[in-house]
């Protein structure tokens, strides 16, 4: 068995002989989940604590608790003073850079203590399941089976190699695409044809957040950032003979249905 102490001392020295303790986040209720979605906020979110769960640590190790006690890293951190506000305490943790090449990669079996959500890390041996390749995202539910947003869309198209699956199957079909805006709920109704299909239409918007379309560079024009706000999903594939008209006249029928045009973000 490879345990976590043996991949981190492998990394660096930084946690020899220190008071370190391991932490997983893992809650159901919704109010989490979308933390879960921008690390800023989980990071803030981690940071207040309603016991000293922190107070006798130099450093704390955070994962993210996954399916059947697995959980993957977050980062590590450096626990600097903390403050008593409103009964809750409030910690300066500072991210430590020596295993960053591990965040969102390492896997281990949080083991048979999914209960306790910290423990100290030289007391407990936990086992590392797997390493993800750089910039992996997750296995491939299906064409009409996701809904990505942006960071997770530009982190497939900057990282191919590691998710194969999800750009041999986007690249395989031509398609009808939504572009939802979480921020106010308007949708951007879009096809995609050519030699790589949805992956390659996708690649644009991946490049610079708006993909050429006029209301989002507007959006953009606002808000340099607001394509943080958009989620992409797939609402219909399309064969790879199919025509550019044929392909205009389904585009056309949703943007009919959904009301995309007139309450949303298509022009035309």
């Amino acid at each position: 068995m490879i345990t976590l102490q043996q991949i981190l001392s492998s990394q660096s020295s930084l946690l020899e002989g220190k008071k370190v303790k391991i932490v997983r986040h893992k809650d159901g209720r919704a109010e989490y989940r979308e933390l879960l979605k921008s690390r800023e906020t989980l990071l803030e979110y981690q940071k207040e604590q309603a016991k000293d769960v922190f107070g006798a640590c130099d450093y704390i190790i955070s994962f993210i608790g996954l399916d059947r006690n697995q959980s993957v890293l977050f980062g590590v951190f450096k626990v600097g003073a903390s403050k008593i506000k409103n009964g809750m305490y409030y910690y300066d943790l500072t991210p430590v850079d020596d295993f960053n090449n591990l965040i969102d990669r390492l896997i281990i079996d949080w083991g048979d203590g999914g209960l306790a959500w910290y423990q100290w890390y030289d007391r407990q041996k936990k086992e590392v399941i797997k390493i993800l390749p750089q910039g992996y995202i997750g296995n491939f539910p299906g064409l009409l089976d996701f809904a990505l947003e942006y960071d997770e869309l530009k982190t497939i198209i900057n990282n191919p190699d590691a998710n194969y699956e999800w750009k041999n199957h986007l690249a395989a079909v031509n398609g009808i695409y939504l572009i939802l805006d979480n921020n106010t709920g308007m949708q951007y109704i879009g096809s995609a044809n050519g030699r790589d299909g949805i992956w390659q239409r996708w690649c644009d918007y991946a490049a610079n957040g708006h993909g050429g379309n006029k209301e989002l560079v507007a959006l953009m024009k606002t808000d340099p950032t607001y394509h943080r706000h958009f989620r992409y999903s797939v609402l219909q594939t399309l064969p790879s003979n199919i025509t550019k008209t044929e392909i205009d006249k389904i585009e056309t029928l949703y943007k009919q249905k959904l009301g995309s045009k007139s309450h949303g973000l298509n022009r035309n």
